[in-house]
């Protein structure tokens, strides 16, 4: 099935269904609204991949540029600042449809994303994730810096960066 996964610039049509993944894998107090997403389409595109299958949209991942080397709350919100010309990329989610889970789409996500980041010059990508996924994100050479200062829906997340 990995096979038949393409990963591609999501687009502002594409705005239902994957808000509908972050939904179902996010807490909703953690979750992005839609404003926030739309915002994010709008306002970075280029940094919001998804994953489809057979022409189904099955995961994203989603970020943007910053002159911030780490994710703080403020910037999860629609109107963030960011920074097209920064050289740090911060993650603000990866998701993958719980139907399509186990079938390293995550992987396809994450391994398109680090080489767009590469042909973009950026120099250090971080993300915040929960304590279960810090050796899937330490198998692509990120590194664990602890307890995140994030406290975005009142989730224990930990801060996991690397240089490219």
């Amino acid at each position: 099935m990995q096979e038949n996964i393409i990963i591609k610039q999501a687009e502002i049509s594409d705005i239902e269904p994957l808000h509908e993944i972050e939904r179902l894998c996010f807490p909703p107090e953690k979750a992005a609204d839609r404003e926030a997403f739309e915002f994010r389409l709008k306002s970075f595109p280029h940094w919001f991949l998804k994953a489809e299958l057979d022409g189904v949209i099955v995961g994203l991942i989603d970020g943007s540029s910053s002159d911030r080397p780490y994710i703080t709350d403020d910037l999860y919100d629609s109107d963030s600042e960011y920074s097209d010309n920064g050289e740090n990329l911060l993650i603000y989610g990866l998701a993958v449809h719980p139907d399509y889970r186990h079938k390293r789409v995550a992987h396809k996500l994450m391994a398109a994303y680090l080489k767009k980041a590469a042909t973009a010059g950026k120099k250090h990508i971080s993300l915040t994730c929960k304590e279960s996924l810090i050796p899937f994100y330490e198998s692509f050479g990120y590194k664990n810096y602890g307890v995140s200062e994030s406290v975005k829906g009142n989730v224990k997340s930990f801060d996991m960066e690397m240089n490219i």
